[in-house]
């Protein structure tokens, strides 16, 4: 199979992933208009693997759609940027840095976005809560991907 069309196929998959990962393992916040999903570990692995214009292109669309489809259309944008940005640049710095700093530079990022957002759209008592739920959130989507990018890599690249 040409390379090309098994990059696409495998980016238009792991869209998909992304949007179950994000609209169907959710767990809402209580009190705010907010949730916890693991859809960081999709846009972690999809950015380690192909770098930082795959994990912009699939972490920001994926994640806008999974907003628009979970009833958060609001976020929408919001979400479109901030994980657009944070999978670029956990692409874009794991070529550059050790895979776990690549994703620890776009975590902060995403945190410091949602933290904002939040607290233009729902008031500085959101901050805390955004901050706790999207920490947890880039951990564990950190840990996933982290460990998985490598064997992930190595089927898909043969590296």
């Amino acid at each position: 199979m040409d390379a090309k069309i098994k990059r696409i196929a495998f980016l238009g998959l792991f869209m998909a992933l992304l949007v179950i990962a994000t609209t169907i393992l959710r767990f809402p916040v209580p009190t705010f208009n907010l949730y916890f999903n693991l859809g960081e570990a999709v846009i972690y692995l999809v950015a380690l693997v192909f770098g930082g214009p795959a994990g912009g292109i699939v972490g920001g669309v994926g994640s806008g759609l999974s907003d628009i489809i979970g009833g958060y259309p609001v976020w929408a944008p919001i979400t479109l940027f901030i994980k657009g940005v944070e999978g670029f640049i956990v692409g874009s710095l794991s070529d550059k840095t050790k895979p776990y700093m690549a994703v620890a530079a776009g975590a902060l990022f995403m945190m410091i976005g949602y933290a904002t957002a939040a607290g233009l759209l729902y008031g500085i008592g959101a901050v805390p809560v955004e901050i706790v739920g999207d920490f947890v959130q880039v951990s564990i989507g950190g840990i996933i991907a982290l460990s998985l990018h490598k064997r992930l890599e190595k089927y898909i690249h043969g590296r």
